[in-house]
């Protein structure tokens, strides 16, 4: 596995995962401060973990919508 990683083709590959798939995971620890399920057994915690991921797209979408906003205002004031 060692070698197979030190290709670049698999380089390339773990750079684009590290952008994409590590990402939802660091934030839901770092900012959402959560780092343990609170829940027991396999389905309490598969509905915690659906319950993060959920608050982690709504806080994404409210960021987003918020800089949309602001990017519409400083148009409209420019122009």
């Amino acid at each position: 596995m060692l070698r197979k990683m030190e290709t670049p083709w698999a380089q390339e590959i773990y750079k684009k995962r590290s952008k994409t798939a590590e990402w939802p995971f660091g934030n839901i620890k770092q900012n959402l401060k959560v780092t343990e399920f609170n829940t027991t057994g396999l389905k309490r915690t598969q509905t915690e973990a659906k319950l993060l991921a959920i608050s982690h797209n709504l806080k994404r979408i409210y960021n987003e919508t918020i800089q949309n906003e602001l990017i519409h205002q400083n148009n409209k004031q420019n122009t």
